[in-house]
């Protein structure tokens, strides 16, 4: 059922705007098409149990095969999003030239095979789109060795692979100072701040390391490395504590993307992500009071944006202004800031992604919790894990303990041994990091 619960997934965070993009490419399809009724099942009649979507098709269709509908509109659903990303995305739009590229030197179209793939290396080149550049620069120099090299210098032939290697040298910096952040971000996440002089010592390795990186790249020219230069400053200085000069270096991080915007994707979707991973960061260390600059950002980002995105970017907003009220336990004003956003957010919910709005019910669900109105939590609970990729993710862990909370406070103690049970299991079968929690309600 892996496969259902994909396309459940795929069909509930789909837009209106991408919505009528699919219906305008099912039209020329019959509609007694098996992969139009299953669609129709999950989107018409809102189902998002896998189980009762294939008993809803076979009661239509008993003689057709369930696995193979599903499977094609998984891959309709895919290439009808991948349609919708290109002009929005450069990376969608360079791959897209590369296999046009190719096509046309299949069909011995060389000029018109080569003046695509000059254009490709030159947005590649503007984007900073290395990965891409090494396939384009590679693609043309195997079609110019099979054609002789045609209309070409020993000089510009020298170029091209200059304009390789450069790439590589700059595709390796950013791998090797990739590495230096997730070992910081890992070693943060699961030994904390910094305690002891080993763990210093091993922290000040990774900062010497990055720095000699930087130093000997050219970083005021090249956007990933700057931005990862700044995002591995920011962390580094919050695990040491030094929390005035990493909100500095998250400042130097959003006016970076501000300066760049040809580097956005189209909505800016991880510009978004690296708000959202300053205010967590500014969340993990209590300086609630700094978060008010990128909430700001937040509002900006969304002003233009469609709707869907908006939305998503609203609650966001929400969650970090609900942040400081919830973890100081605040219910009352947490209960106000509610009532604000009943009409942008609450009431506009389907428009969200689903781990965005897990993440909605969890945090609505805590604030009842602390009103003591556990029938009201129980209800939004019951609804937070409506995607199975949030199995992934911390929030699945924090999901099934709330709920086993409201649960128990509600009486329901049937189901508590069964949850209990279940986390027990995970928890002996899991080598990820455990929660203190988790052992001790189980």
């Amino acid at each position: 059922m892996k496969r259902v619960d994909s396309v459940i997934a795929l069909v509930y965070s789909l837009s209106k705007a991408e919505k009528k993009h699919l219906a305008l490419q099912m039209l020329r399809d019959n509609e007694t098409k098996d992969y139009l009724i299953i669609y129709d099942i999950i989107n018409k009649n809102k189902t998002k149990n896998s189980q009762s979507v294939k008993e809803a098709f076979h009661e239509l269709r008993p003689s057709a095969s369930f696995e193979v509908a599903i499977q094609y509109l998984y891959e309709k659903l895919l290439d009808t999003l991948l349609i919708i990303r290109r002009k929005k995305d450069v990376h969608y739009d360079l791959l897209n030239s590369l296999c046009k590229a190719r096509m046309l030197y299949e069909r011995s179209l060389y000029e018109e095979c080569f003046e695509m793939l000059s254009d490709t290396i030159q947005q590649a080149i503007k984007y900073e789109a290395n990965e891409i550049l090494i396939l384009a620069t590679k693609q043309e120099l195997e079609y110019l060795l099979r054609l002789n090299f045609p209309d070409i210098n020993e000089k510009e032939l020298y170029h091209k692979h200059f304009l390789q290697n450069d790439a590589l040298k700059k595709i390796r910096k950013t791998i090797e100072q990739a590495s230096l952040h997730n070992l910081l971000k890992f070693r943060l996440m699961h030994k904390g701040a910094i305690r002891i002089a080993k763990q210093k010592q091993d922290m000040n390795d990774l900062m010497v390391n990055e720095l000699y990186i930087t130093a000997s790249s050219d970083v005021e020219g090249n956007f990933e490395l700057t931005r990862n230069h700044k995002l591995f400053q920011a962390n580094y200085l919050m695990g040491v504590g030094d929390y005035k000069t990493a909100l500095n270096s998250y400042k130097d991080l959003n006016l970076l993307f501000e300066q760049n915007p040809r580097f956005w994707s189209n909505p800016p979707i991880y510009y978004l992500y690296v708000i959202e991973g300053v205010l967590d960061s500014l969340r993990s260390v209590d300086k609630y009071d700094e978060m008010s600059f990128f909430l700001d950002k937040l509002g900006q980002l969304s002003e233009h944006a469609p709707l869907d995105f908006k939305a998503n970017v609203v609650c966001l907003q929400y969650q970090y202004t609900l942040f400081p009220y919830l973890d100081k336990g605040d219910f009352l004003a947490s209960a106000e800031l509610m009532n604000q956003y009943k009409a942008t957010l609450y009431d506009k919910e389907n428009w969200l992604n689903p781990i965005r709005k897990s993440e909605l019910l969890l945090y609505t669900s805590l604030r009842y919790i602390g009103n003591q109105d556990f029938k009201a939590a129980k209800r939004y609970i019951s609804n937070a894990m409506i995607d199975h990729n949030i199995k992934y993710l911390p929030l699945m862990r924090t999901i099934r303990l709330v709920r086993l909370i409201v649960y128990y406070e509600t009486k329901d103690f049937e189901w508590v041994q069964h949850e209990s049970r279940s986390i027990q299991r995970n928890l002996s079968s899991s080598k990820e990091q455990t929660f203190r929690t988790e052992h001790i309600v189980v």
